[in-house]
């Protein structure tokens, strides 16, 4: 008999016998699972029976010719438990000949007087909560795994009951995936494929507002419903995905610390069914839950050690790197993505998926579906082409013109207008009131004060402020069909959500035709109304949207408003610098002592940019024009001769309202890079002046003629190039410049030696050296040497600072005794104590004098900002080990109380004083090593000689280095506060 039979024949006659209603046996009974909050149809019961309305026993049946099996068992236990309303106490199996009973709570199979065996059956129909929640959870596992088309039955409810509105047909107007217009991304295709066969359990997918990341991540979840364990989720509308994933499994925990079963409960069914269990969670940027980010690092962190379970998320590019980072700290989420993913210089550097626009080819097949679904008609022109890339910009371009025919050329005005008011007119706010809204929200996203890094990320504006500005009450909120009309967006943050507009186009139109209505201004309205659109780069973009819908008018304004910024700028980038920085102003852009202009674009509108050049003397033209796109063209001296060796790509920074911080923030960007790299000298201060005498000499004394014969040991014996007589040091250089010029002028050498000497004598005009890199650096020896000859100096009888006073051979005898150990102390063995202590008071002594004539000659404007300039003369604390100077120690100053400069050596254990008594705010590290030399980390020794390699030269230019050194501390925040 089949199963037909013995349910007719058999069964039926016998439970009617039993007593059985009619009315209480139930055939092939459908029966529901609860997914979520909602109930579906996912299973099927041969006989279900009922007493007094309450499940009592379900019946399955088999062929009689087929053996019942375990799997026919617990096939039939899971029915009676999943059951909606009541778990059945029994299951009956039965193939007609032979029939087993089992109670369904405890998988006992039953026999004699079954009724008085099930405890739950007697008790009521009462299980524990825990109880309930195990043996329906055991069935659900059961189910799922006894066959691919149960499998599939619960996953598609699961997946489309949770897409809910955001999938749909082209009619719907919330939907934003349509299964029919989507074609396959193949590189994402490819790299997604790999993914489910890699040993990696998390993707993501980032991309874009409108670029297809919600239509992409449905397709991926629909397509492996067939024989895959998939679950989908949309972040927008949910709060947690693990306390959803609870709920859908009918799985609830009475705390989050518990939250990891979860995870580990689908990864035991996925075992079960050895099947790979996909959970995607859509538009987790959208998510209104502060903390998402913390609970998706807990999700890869638990999916890591789960076999079956792959998590694959998407989110927009601009927020990617907060969900990556919290507190800047990398989170388990971006440690397992980038297990599987490169990254990515467009992600800040994050690893992920990067979905883009359409490409040509993905564009040829998926513009007929468009055509064929939307019905618009005509033929889509290449320049129309490009702008359909964007899928959104697709979407709304085929809602517009759907049944239409499409135009040569798109105005993005036209169609956005057109967009707005059909959408708006669906919402229940209506196209008014809408526009209204979204008028103010452009006018508020404008004027907002973007810092440098908000400007990049372009994340929009807290939600609060927004209904700040917009003076709601407290009980109203932004209509919520603005977001679900994909017109405004929300972005996930820490502890809100930010608002800003989906598709900035739309934006751009709302800010130029409703916030502001520049159409309808006149010119000089308009002009005055620029400065608003300069504030910040929203404007900028909403401005050159404008643009290709501005009157003539308008352009000849927006082009005098250019050209009057840009004179205004460049007479206050000249001011501030003749003002503040005159006697290095040529170390600035463009190179010059002078006047300084600037150059602009030939076509201001269409094109962007701007120089800064050198004015002819006389010349009274600030303003220049020609092709910058010219200026990386080799061979083209024009550049050359105006001194233009750097090219902004934007002049948009300069069409602030108040320039003021534009001008400031540019010339101390410079600034910064001209200390960096050494390029100031302060001719002013004779302790410099006479270092660089020294070290230049005593490094290149040979190539001077010389004859001297400096014996040294890891420290220079400045000793053997005094006394130095400056006019002779000039003569040598000059004999120096000579015999560079003449010996490519192929003479033999008597009759160049007579040749310089002639020179020489006659005071003829001597080339300079020129060159950078590898040159000696004798033009600024000569330069020094006649500073200080003006000053009055003929000779330098001796050295500045005090010099060793032992003998090299003692200081060899002490670096053999333990090399490895006695490395860092072979200067240092070079000095006795007692000279050890006249160096480092004699040292910053000097310094003191050289950083006072630094800053009066370079900043004489700033010296009064300079924390150490204001409190000279210092006094010294010295904590050395054991008291000795020559070991390590600390160091610290004070401003001098007595108005004098003093040294105190003290014994480290009294460094405790330091800041209680003696008051300094800070200790460094010390030893005399750090002051004989310098070399400490990759920003020094920083250049003795502008352009010119003298490594030797640098590290012995101990003073200059350290004058370098306090004022990068001196600095630091008049740099801070001249940035972004």
């Amino acid at each position: 008999m089949n199963e037909e039979d013995i349910r007719g024949k058999l069964l039926l006659p016998y439970l009617q016998d039993l007593g059985f209603d009619v009315s209480e046996i139930f055939l092939e009974h459908a029966f529901s699972i609860r997914l979520g909050k909602k109930k579906h149809v996912t299973g099927r019961a041969d006989i279900l029976c009922k007493k007094n309305d309450k499940n009592l026993f379900v019946i399955e049946l088999k062929n009689d010719s087929i053996e019942i099996t375990q799997n026919d068992i617990d096939q039939g236990i899971s029915y009676a438990r999943l059951l909606l309303d009541d778990i059945a106490p029994f299951t009956i199996v039965s193939n007609g000949k032979t029939t087993r009973i089992f109670d369904s709570i405890t998988r006992k199979e039953l026999t004699g007087n079954i009724s008085g065996q099930s405890v739950f059956l007697t008790n009521g129909y009462n299980l524990s909560t825990d109880e309930d929640l195990r043996i329906r959870y055991e069935a659900l596992k059961n189910f799922i795994s006894l066959s691919t088309e149960n499998l599939k039955t619960f996953c598609e409810f699961q997946v489309y009951d949770r897409m809910g509105s955001i999938i749909g047909d082209i009619n719907s107007p919330y939907s934003k995936f349509v299964k029919e217009l989507y074609v396959q991304r193949e590189e994402l295709q490819i790299t997604f494929g790999n993914f489910l066969y890699s040993p990696e359990s998390i993707f993501g997918l980032v991309g874009n507002a409108g670029v297809g990341k919600t239509n992409t991540i449905c397709s991926l979840a629909l397509r492996n419903l067939e024989d895959k364990f998939v679950l989908f989720y949309n972040a927008a509308i949910i709060k947690s995905p693990l306390e959803c994933i609870s709920q859908d499994l009918n799985i609830t925990f009475s705390n989050r610390s518990e939250s990891d079963v979860v995870l580990k409960k689908l990864d035991e069914i996925g075992r079960f069914a050895n099947k790979n269990v996909l959970v995607f969670i859509d538009a987790i940027d959208e998510s209104t839950n502060p903390d998402i980010a913390v609970e998706l690092s807990e999700i890869a962190l638990i999916a890591k050690n789960l076999d079956k379970i792959k998590i694959i998320i998407s989110c927009k590019s601009n927020i990617w790197n907060d969900i990556l980072k919290i507190k800047n700290k990398p989170t388990y989420l971006y440690e397992e993505l980038n297990k599987y993913h490169n990254k990515i210089s467009d992600l800040d550097n994050s690893p992920g998926f990067q979905l883009k626009d359409f490409s040509a080819k993905e564009l040829t097949e998926i513009i007929p579906l468009y055509q064929k679904a939307f019905g618009f008609k005509g033929v889509i022109s290449n320049s129309l082409l490009k702008e359909l890339k964007n899928g959104f910009f697709l979407k709304i371009f085929s809602e517009v013109y759907c049944n239409k025919n499409i135009p040569e050329k798109i105005s993005d005005k036209d169609l956005i207008n057109k967009y707005l008011n059909r959408s708006l007119n669906e919402t229940n706010i209506g196209y008014i009131s809408g526009l209204r809204t979204l008028s103010a929200i452009g006018k508020i996203i404008l004027n907002y004060k973007y810092d440098s890094w908000a400007a990049y990320k372009d994340e929009g504006l807290d939600v609060n402020h927004l209904l700040e500005k917009l003076d709601f009450s407290l009980d109203d909120n932004i209509p919520e069909d603005l977001f679900s009309r994909n017109i405004l967006i929300k972005s996930n943050k820490e502890d809100s959500y930010n608002v800003s507009f989906y598709y900035s186009k739309i934006r751009d139109y709302i800010i130029c035709f409703y916030s502001y209505k520049l159409d309808k201004l006149s010119d000089d309205e308009f002009y005055n109304t620029l400065f608003d659109f300069y504030q910040n780069h929203i404007g900028k973009s909403a401005l050159d949207f404008y643009i290709e819908n501005a009157s003539s008018s308008h352009l000849r304004a927006l082009v005098k408003f250019k050209q009057d910024k840009s004179l205004e700028y460049v007479i206050s980038h000249n001011s501030y610098l003749d003002e503040n920085f005159k006697n290095f102003k040529d170390k600035f852009d463009p190179n010059t002592h002078g006047d300084i202009g600037i150059m602009l674009p030939n076509d201001l509108i269409k094109n962007d940019g701007y120089a800064l050049f050198r004015m002819a003397p006389n010349s009274t033209q600030k303003i220049a024009y020609s092709n910058l796109d010219d200026f990386s063209n080799s061979g083209y001296d024009f550049w050359w001769e105006k001194g233009i060796k750097t090219v902004h790509g934007s002049n948009t920074s300069l069409l602030v309202k108040d320039q003021n911080r534009i001008v400031k923030k540019n010339i101390f960007e410079q600034l910064k890079k001209i200390l960096e790299k050494g390029r100031l000298t302060a001719y002013n201060s004779d302790v410099l002046l006479m270092e660089e005498v020294a070290v230049i000499l005593y490094c290149y004394y040979k190539r001077l003629y010389f004859e001297n014969k400096i014996e040294e040991f890891y420290m220079p014996r400045f000793k053997e190039i005094y006394p130095i007589d400056l006019k002779d040091l000039q003569h040598r250089i000059n004999r120096f410049r000579l015999t560079e010029f003449y010996k490519y002028k192929n003479l033999n050498r008597a009759v160049m030696e007579e040749t310089i000497e002639k020179a020489l004598l006659e005071n003829v005009d001597i080339p300079k050296i020129t060159g950078s890199g590898d040159v000696v650096p004798f033009e600024e020896l000569f330069k020094v040497t006649q500073v200080l000859l003006e000053k009055g100096y003929n000779q330098i009888l001796e050295h500045y600072l005090p010099l060793p006073d032992v003998s090299i051979d003692r200081a060899k005898e002490f670096y053999e005794q333990n090399r490895k150990d006695n490395w860092n102390y072979v200067r240092i063995a070079q000095f006795s104590e007692v000279q050890a202590k006249q160096y480092v008071s004699e040292f910053f002594r000097h310094l003191e004098l050289a950083y006072k004539d630094f800053v009066e000659y370079c900043f004489p404007t700033y010296k009064d900002e300079f924390d150490f300039y204001t409190t000279i003369p210092h006094e010294y604390f010295f904590y050395m080990k054991d008291d000795d100077i020559l070991k390590w120690g600390s160091f610290g100053y004070r401003p001098s109380p007595n108005g004098k400069f003093e040294i105190n050596f003290k014994d480290s254990n009294e460094s405790d004083e330091a800041f209680k008594s003696i008051g300094l705010k800070s200790l460094r590290s010390f030893s005399l090593d750090f002051i004989l030399r310098i070399r400490d980390n990759h920003r020094y020794p920083i250049k003795t000689v502008d352009r010119i390699n003298t490594e030797k030269v640098d590290e012995y230019c101990v003073i200059r280095n350290w004058v370098y050194k306090l004022l990068e501390n001196d600095m630091r925040e008049l740099f801070k506060e001249n940035e972004d």
